[in-house]
Formats: C-alpha cells, structure tokens, sequence
C-alpha cells in the first residue's frame, strides 16, 4: 500500500502541488518567526560581546535611581589590589530620548522606529571598541561624534554646532567626527560624547550608570570580582550588580533576548494563526482528492485491500505530502523572514539586517508542525475513505446526506466549549499575561472549529443571496456560480472557513480600535477641556519646567498645570493579593500591609477648564503637603473616606500621614492618588513633567493663541506642542497604525485563505470535468465558462467575509463587555472600514479564480464528457 501511494502521488503531481502549497505557507510562517528571532539575537549577541570585550569586570546598579554608581565608589575600587584601570561611564539606557540634537532642517532625530543611543566616550585604548573614520574624537566637553551611517541619514555636517535638547535645557556640542565599531547594526542612531557632559545635561548629581575594571593580571578575575563585590556591597542588601566579562556578555544578552522573544513571540501568534487557516484548506483539500478518488479507492477494496489497508495508504499519502512540504517550508520561512522583515520597516519599526540561522530545533519544529498538520488534516477524509463499501464506491452512489445531525450537534457542543473556554479568560481571575491569553487564544480556536462545523446551515441560502445580483447582471454564468456554490454547502462553507477567520481577526481587532478612539474622544470631551496640550514624543517624558513658564508668562493663554505621574507604597489596611475585587490601579505584595497605587500631581489653583476630576467630595483646592485626595474606587474598596489617613512611603524611607480632604471618579487622566508637587518630589527620585495643557485666555482670538503657541514650540522641537483637536488626531493615528499594523499581519492569512479558495476551485473544476465539458457541448462559450469559475469564486470569498465580519463584530462586542469600564466603557463599529474588507476580500476571489478559470475553459470538449 506504501508502494501505491507513492505512485499515486507520482501520477497526480498537480495535486500533490495544490495540496502541499497550503502546507508549505503555514510552515513557512512558523519557520519565518523563528528566523527572524534567531538571526536578531545573533546579530545582538555579537554586539553584546563586542561592547565589553576590553573589560574585565563591570559594575552597575541594582535601581540607578535609588542607588547608582557614583565616584566613590571609583575611588573604592581604585585602591584595592590588582587593578590597572577602572572608571565611570554612561550609556543612554532609558533616557536615551532625552538627549536629541536637532537636525539640520530644525527636528530633532524621530523617535519613532531605530533606537538613538548615546554613550560615553573613552580614551582607554582597552575599553574603546570604537574607530574614529573621520574627524577626531570628543575630548572637550562641548564636542560630540556620531556613526557615519546616521550622519548622512540626518543630514549632520562634521565641524558644525548643533543644538542638543536636554533636561537641563538647550546645549550646544561640535559635531568633531564619525566612527563605527565591529558589531554595527545598521538603523540606530549612534552618538558619544564625555561622561561628564551626559551626567551635567541630565541634572544628575553623582549617578553614573557603569563602572568598567581592567585587571593588572596579579589576581585570578574571579578573585577580583569577589574583592570589588565584597568592597562596594558591604550592607544586607547588595546595591551594586559585579559581573566578569562572561556574565557582562550574558546580561547584555539576556536584555536583548528578552525584548526579541516578545517580537518572535508575536509573530509566532500570528503564524499559528496562519498555520490554524491552513488546516481547513488542507483538510478541505484531502477531503475533495480522496472523495475524487472514491472509485479508484472502491476498486481496491474489491480485489481484497482492507479498510486498514485504505486508511494506511491515505494516511501515508498526507506523511509523505508533509514531508516534502515541510522541508519546502523552511526555504519559504527563510524568504517570509526577509519579506516580513520589509514590511515592519516599511511601518517604521526599524528592524536591523540579519543572517539567516537556521537552528536545528527550527528544523525539527518545521518538519514536527508540518508533518502532524497534514496527517490530522487527512485523518477523517482517510477514515471516511476507508469505510466506504466497496459496491458504493464503484457505482458512485456515495453521496449522503448534505445535512447532518450529528455533525451540527457536535458544532454547537464546541462552539459551547469555545464560548466557555474564551469566558475563562475573558472574565476569569487570571493573574499573568498567559492565564488570560491562554484560553482566550484557545476558546477562540475551539470556536472557530465549531462555528465551521455549523456554517453549512447557513452558507447555501448566503450562497443565493449574495449570487442573486451576480445573476441578475451576468445571466447564465452568473445563475450557474450562484447554484454552484450553493448545491453544496458543506464545501463552500469549509473553503470560505478559512478566510472567515482571518477576516474575523481583523474585524474583532478594528471593533477594539474604533472602540478606544471613541473612548479617547470620550475622554476628551469630559475629562480633558484645555485647548492646547503639550507632551513628551519619547518613552521618557521630561518636560522643562521652562515650558510651563513661557505659556504663564503669555498673556494670550489663561490657566495653565503640569501633570506629574509615578508610583507609590502604602501601609494602610492590608489587601489580601489573592482578593478579585482590588481596584485598578492598585499593585499588591504578598506581605502585612503593602500595596502600591498610581499617584498624580497638578496645580489644583489652575486646573479650571484644564481638567475634569468630577469631583465627588470634598475640594481639590485643600491638597497640600500633608493631604490628598482618592479615587471613588479606593474608597470602596479599601474602606477610605474623607478624614482618613493614608500612610505613604517616601523615597528616604519615611512614612508620610496624608489626610483624604476630597474624592473623585475620574478613571483616565489621573492616578488613584492625587498629591501636591512638593510631596510628589519627596517620592518620585527625579520629578519629571509628564504633561502640560493650558487654554485660551478670555478674549483672546484662537489665531493669536495658535501663534503664541507655535512660537514656543520652536523653543521646544523634542515636545509636541498640539491642540486638542491636533491631540485627537495623534490618539487616532497611534490606533490606526496598530490597527493596520495588525491588519497587515492578519492580511497573510487571509491571502492563505484567497489561495485555499484558488486550490479548491482548481480541484473542483477536476471533479466537475464531464459537468463543464458537457457545459461547453451544449452552447457555453469559454468566456461563459471562465465568467461562471470566477464568480463562483466571488461568492465563495463573500460567504466567508460576510460569515467573518459578524462573527468578528461578535467577538469585539464580547472582548469590550470583559474590559473594566475604567479603561474603555465606549463601544464603536468601523463600518465603513469593515464593508471596504468586506468588498476587496471578496473582489480578491476573482483573482483566486484566473487559474481555475483559465484551466477550465481550455478543456476539450469531447475529452471533458468522456472523462470517467
């Protein structure tokens, strides 16, 4: 049997091209996300390397904010025995987009897309793994040098001054020369300057991010380590990280591995999704070959093959199918890697050149994935194959009922299990990322599976309904596809099954989108009332309090406040951390009375037309040094009110006693906690401006506030300066760019879908050879023949967009109705984006048609009607 299912695939090469092809993609895929993974952390993993080659012994602080490296420290260092060398340095992480020179044409470097990094420049000969290529090194204070690749980019020219924005203001540095170094990836922008100039332009007093050690050789490494260890870590609580260069690379390392496995992550989500669409077509596919084969296998089991024998011949067909799909799919994962790799570029994501690696665990997933999915696909077509009487199978009398009970009973029974299964995550306890996205992804799955199983029920009449206009308009081979795609339900549904699940994603994901603008404009309208907004375009806002003083100082505009956040402890009532009922933004330790809560800072004498807090109780105009006010959640939940006590912890350690003076409902543009500026210094290690708004001053016409407004923002090209219309705006975009992001990424499963329609067409138009050729005898022409394949396909495609675009809507509803009200109460449909989905993937069935179509009007007539 193993001898003739090789030669059957032998004889049916297209077949065994059109069933493999849906392999090789979803293969593909998942090879694709670990390629690019692998290739990036190699690429990282050198750099890594490259960085601390020439230290011996690195030094770097537990929380730089709390505790950093500082000069005493060095001086600790530098009088123990066996070291030649040590000193300070500084690197651009987590600030790094705090230091931006402005461009030549008056930007500042875009923080969107490749990193800027700026690190501390070192004349040690040792530790600088860095090559001047022109220019001169920044020995000077006011002196700066940046890779090669970036000053041509950004249109710096060597020997100029540019103007850096810093936290301490503006600063001008001399651009003195370009460098690279072994390791460069190619994108970011790369910047050095002295250590001093980084530690001065970001107000730090004493903190350092690294200390670097080189060893004079008389002690073992190891026993250094102990010694600086020993040396600097005097106290219970270690303050300083010691590492050798081993662990330097692994800590480097780990950094970037982790931010790359939530990348490969990612793309690995949405090649299992791609890989789940594949197995409907695959199995789709299987189960029109093998009911192809009816006859053929028929005989076999005449001349004495047994039903194990048949189900053992299908079954070996689909591994050796796998196989030489899977092994297909690695090439193709290796080109998907690169294509995708073009594609998050071209969003602006930044995304470094890479080699291709190809790890074995890589190969041994392709062949595992792909190999498992083809045989689960051809299970139960082989074992409806095998159970086929022999007489049945001659004659063709095979055909039963379209409509199964049993069939529809099981759908509705996963469908329960899907829906029970997305309720876990949905509406569950979870306390991690995986707990909830775990059944969430899994119920989805189930669902899907169920709802594939029910769509019969309903694809003949959408079938109709949808081909109606096409037959009004096209005649005979419009009436012809609609009557095509309706006999038979239960293949239209399970070839429009795929793409209804890509389309679904996408619809579910523009409900959730359209959702939160409609929130933010919610937000706006009620909570935020300034005219003018201005806010950090970095993942570190630092507004200058500079800001703030030149819109006080402008007569054009009236109230104007600062909104600080950050994060504090609390020691007031316990809350047991296993508790359902903590209120948002409450963060919970194991342990007798610790929590920690969001807390805020405005000028409460100013926030008039600025912000909303509704205020339930109480006055804002009290909060001082020794008072705040509280979320209405806080008060529920943790059994505070008005004249009780809240106990904080301060960045010294101390507790401070604040008495609740007020209560609020706001959710959004607040913290659970509001305080005064001069208590939020005494937590918060470095006070930072997260946001400044302002209005209109009484009488002030909106052109010259507008200009006003403009003119400090020249002052300022690192901030952006918007109006509340422009603010609106910018929310919208951020959501849109996510939204096609992610529909870029869906998009490859629905393209998967478009090529599934393509495959069971083509194998369709085999199965109805003598059907078409007697078409043909009887007066259809070819171009009739073509027009009915491709509208056919049309419908087919309209069945699953339809069948998708509600069972997403569905789906946005449901994942809205989960989220708390605090963080998204609004709920909106993108219609119009949705009907244009809706509209071009069913256009896209013409294009999964031009094959079929092509193939079946080139038929010959005498041939199609003899065909057996």
């Amino acid at each position: 049997m193993l001898k003739l299912a090789l030669k059957n695939l032998a004889e049916n090469k297209i077949r065994l091209g059109l069933t493999g092809f849906a392999i090789v993609l979803g293969v593909g895929f998942v090879v694709s996300s670990f390629v690019l993974r692998d290739g990036l952390k190699e690429i990282f993993s050198d750099l890594s390397q490259q960085i601390v080659s020439g230290i011996d012994i690195g030094v770097s602080a537990f929380d730089p904010d709390f505790d950093p490296v500082t000069r005493s420290d060095l001086d600790t260092v530098l009088a123990l025995d066996g070291i030649e060398h040590a000193e300070l340095g500084m690197n651009s992480d987590g600030y790094e987009n705090q230091l931006q020179p402005i461009k030549p044409d008056g930007e500042t470097i875009t923080i969107q897309g490749p990193p800027q990094l700026v690190f501390s420049w070192t004349q040690n000969e040792q530790l600088n793994v860095a090559t001047i290529l022109d220019g001169q090194a920044p020995l000077a204070d006011d002196q700066w040098i940046i890779d090669d690749k970036s000053l041509e980019r950004h249109g710096f020219v060597l020997g100029d001054t540019y103007t850096f924005v810093t936290p301490s203001g503006p600063q001008d540095s001399q651009l003195v020369g370009t460098y690279t170094f072994d390791g460069f990836i190619e994108g970011p922008t790369y910047m050095s300057m002295q250590a001093e100039t980084m530690r001065e332009w970001m107000l730090f007093d004493e903190r350092f991010d690294f200390l670097s050690i080189i060893s004079d050789g008389s002690i073992p490494v190891a026993d250094l380590q102990a010694s600086v260890d020993a040396a600097l870590n005097d106290g219970v609580e270690p303050r300083l990280l010691v590492l050798d260069q081993a662990g330097l690379i692994s800590n480097a390392e780990d950094e970037f591995n982790s931010v790359l496995d939530i990348i490969g992550g990612i793309l690995l989500g949405f090649a299992l999704v791609a890989l789940f669409v594949s197995i409907f077509i695959i199995g789709n596919t299987f189960a029109i070959t093998t009911s192809q084969r009816t006859r053929e296998l028929g005989l076999l089991r005449a001349i004495g093959a047994t039903p194990g024998q048949i189900l053992r011949s299908v079954v070996s067909e689909s591994f050796v199918i796998g196989l030489i799909s899977s092994l297909l799919g690695i090439g193709a994962g290796v080109i998907i890697a690169f294509i995708l790799r073009a594609i998050l570029n071209a969003v602006g994501l930044g995304i470094p050149s890479f080699g291709v690696v190809l790890r074995p665990q890589t190969i041994l997933y392709a062949f595992i994935v792909g190999i498992l999915v083809t045989m689960v696909s051809a299970i139960f077509p082989a074992i409806n194959a095998s159970r086929t009487s022999p007489i049945s199978a001659i004659t063709g009398q095979t055909a039963g009922k379209e409509k199964s009970i049993g069939r529809f009973v099981i759908g509705f029974v996963i469908s329960g299990a899907g829906l029970a299964l997305m309720a876990v995550g949905l509406f569950g306890s979870g306390d991690s990322v995986l707990a909830v996205l775990g059944p969430l992804g899994g119920g989805a799955a189930v669902l899907f599976i169920g709802i594939t199983l029910l769509s019969p029920l309903v694809a003949g009449p959408l079938s109709r309904a949808l081909g109606t206009p096409i037959s009004a308009v096209f005649g005979t081979p419009g009436r012809l596809a609609r009557e095509n795609s309706a006999r038979n339900p239960r293949r239209t549904a399970t070839t429009a099954a795929a793409l209804m699940i890509g389309l679904s994603l996408v619809s579910m994901a523009s409900v959730l989108g359209e959702s939160f603008k409609a929130e933010f404009d919610r937000i706006l309208n009620t909570s935020i009332q300034s005219d003018f907004i201005v806010f950090s375009q970095g993942e570190q806002p630092e507004i200058p309090d500079a800001v703030i003083d030149a819109i006080a100082a402008n007569e054009a505009f009236g109230n104007v406040s600062a909104g600080n956040y950050f994060g504090a402890s609390f020691l007031n009532e316990p809350i047991d951390p296993a508790a359902s009922n903590v209120p948002i933004g409450i963060e919970v330790a194991p342990g007798p009375g610790n929590y920690s809560a969001g807390i805020a800072a405005f000028d409460y004498s100013q926030i008039d037309g600025l912000f909303n807090f509704d205020l339930t109780a109480g006055s804002l105009d009290n909060i001082g040094n020794d008072s705040a006010a509280i979320r209405s959640s806080v008060v529920d939940d943790l059994g505070i009110g008005l004249g009780d006590t809240l106990e904080m912890v301060l960045q010294n350690g101390e507790v401070a006693d604040l008495e609740v003076v007020a209560i609020f409902e706001e959710e959004q543009i607040s913290n659970a906690v509001l305080i005064s500026f001069e208590r939020f210094a005494q937590v918060a290690p470095q006070r930072t401006n997260d946001v400044v708004a302002t209005d209109i001053a009484e009488g002030v016409p909106i052109e010259q506030a507008e200009a006003a407004f403009n003119e400090i923002a020249i002052g300022f090209p690192n901030l952006a300066f918007q109006s509340s219309a422009e603010f609106r705006e910018t929310f919208a975009n951020q959501i849109d760019f996510i939204l096609n992001l992610l529909t870029i990424l869906l998009g490859l499963t629905i393209i998967i879908a478009v090529l599934g329609i393509a495959n069971t067409l083509a194998l369709s138009v085999f199965e109805r050879t003598r059907e078409i050729g007697l078409l043909r005898a009887v007066g259809m022409t070819r171009v009739q023949n073509r027009r009915m394949i491709r509208w056919e396909a049309v419908i087919i495609a309209a069945v699953g967009a339809v069948l998708g675009t509600i069972l997403g809507v569905a789906l946005g509803v449901l994942m809205i109705q989960a989220i708390p009200d605090d963080i998204i109460s609004a709920f909106a449909v993108p219609w119009v984006r949705i009907l244009l989905m809706v509209l071009v993937t069913s256009a896209m069935g013409l294009l999964a048609a031009l094959f079929p179509a092509w193939r079946a009007s080139r038929m010959n007539v005498l041939d199609a009607i003899s065909h057996a």
